[in-house]
């Protein structure tokens, strides 16, 4: 049985709760710690996701000491110094993403995961989504053939709200960059994870942003406002060594979570509403289209095969994150999703952060970070 401690359990968005959830699917893993900064919030989180065998603690030394492995769900900016700290005190480490701020703060991270042994994985699940995995398939068994261009959205609505206060997220010192990083993180590991052994690695990046809410009330301080200094809503292109074009767009000012990939096999398009199938429009790669878009439920295949993973949107893909660091810690298997991972998706995140700072194209090479895994 592996004992979990929580790291931050979160005031708005609160990302613990799908750990602490896909934890209470496992049966061998069993959450006995949560810490947050914020008094009382822990004790709440506790009493809420009904955590028995779990004791709000008061400082990360007195989790530690009730735990063999953490999830960090705090602030960009915390997820290294926190990393490394759980690390030296010899727990296994499961860290949200994005990784940090900017890619060279993740090293210090990356050396104690190297000379600890531990398990140190980056919470980047969406490739266990199951319409991810039927793509993947697809992909793999050459349906789509040489693959032409590839266009994804995501994002969220809730700060299009302008009552939403200034939260972390859109500071850049805590976050990083904004919409950008929380929701391109996934967007380019998804992209990158399913195309790059068809299309290789992305080795050009342009990029622009805006801030479409410039100014939001301070938290705890009614009626002064602040700066949004990061931003609302980012697009770039990316060109990857083998030609192929990705088209980005993140905002968390309003958003469809969509997928879709165009090849010499036709089209296949993911809709984040409906994760359990696909619209495929196919066709010969030597002709034209001849028949219309259908919705193609995903196979049972592409479910993962466990029993206890929820079939419940975005649950599933988060038990299986979570069933795989538990593998990783008690059975030695291997994970993708390593911290070295963590850094090459952020290293990307910047390079865009480049492109839109210097209003350029911007180009990567493998000395530069651009084909690291």
């Amino acid at each position: 049985m592996v004992r979990i401690g929580i790291i931050g359990s979160g005031s708005t968005i609160g990302i613990a709760q799908n750990h602490i959830k896909a934890y209470q699917c496992c049966e061998d893993a069993v959450i006995t710690a949560v810490y947050d900064i914020a008094e009382g919030r822990a004790q709440g989180y506790i009493e809420k996701l009904e955590m028995k065998d779990a004791k709000a603690c008061s400082s990360l030394e007195e989790l530690f000491s009730l735990c063999d492995a953490v999830s960090i769900c705090t602030p960009n900016s915390t997820h290294v110094e926190l990393s490394v700290t759980a690390l030296k005190a010899g727990k296994h480490v499961l860290c949200e993403k994005p990784f940090a701020p900017v890619p060279e703060d993740c090293d210090e991270a990356l050396k104690y995961a190297k000379e600890t042994g531990k398990v140190a994985m980056i919470g980047l699940c969406y490739r266990d989504i199951p319409g991810f995995v039927y793509m993947k398939q697809l992909l793999d068994e050459g349906v789509m053939g040489r693959i032409f261009f590839v266009r994804e959205e995501q994002g969220g609505d809730r700060i299009a709200d302008p009552e939403v206060k200034l939260e972390w997220r859109m500071q850049k010192e805590l976050s990083g960059p904004g919409a950008l990083a929380d929701f391109g993180s996934h967007m380019m590991d998804i992209c990158d994870y399913l195309l790059r052994d068809i299309c290789g690695p992305i080795c050009d990046i342009t990029a622009m942003q805006d801030t479409c809410i410039k100014e939001r009330e301070i938290i705890g301080k009614p009626g002064e406002m602040g700066t949004v200094n990061n931003d609302d809503v980012a697009c770039w292109i990316c060109r990857t060594t083998g030609g192929t074009l990705y088209n980005f767009t993140a905002s968390r000012v309003g958003a469809t979570f969509m997928l879709e990939i165009v090849g010499e096999g036709g089209k296949m398009t993911f809709h984040g509403n409906r994760p359990f199938e696909l619209t495929l429009q196919l066709k010969d790669k030597n002709g034209g289209y001849s028949k219309q878009p259908e919705v193609v439920p995903v196979p049972e295949s592409c479910y993962g095969g466990d029993k206890n993973a929820p079939r419940v949107p975005f649950a599933i893909n988060f038990y299986y994150e979570i069933r795989q660091f538990l593998d990783a810690i008690q059975k030695g298997s291997d994970t993708l999703l390593t911290f070295e991972r963590g850094k090459y998706i952020q290293t990307l995140i910047q390079y865009a952060q480049d492109s839109a700072d210097r209003q350029e194209i911007v180009h990567i090479n493998e000395n530069q970070g651009g084909n690291q895994l």
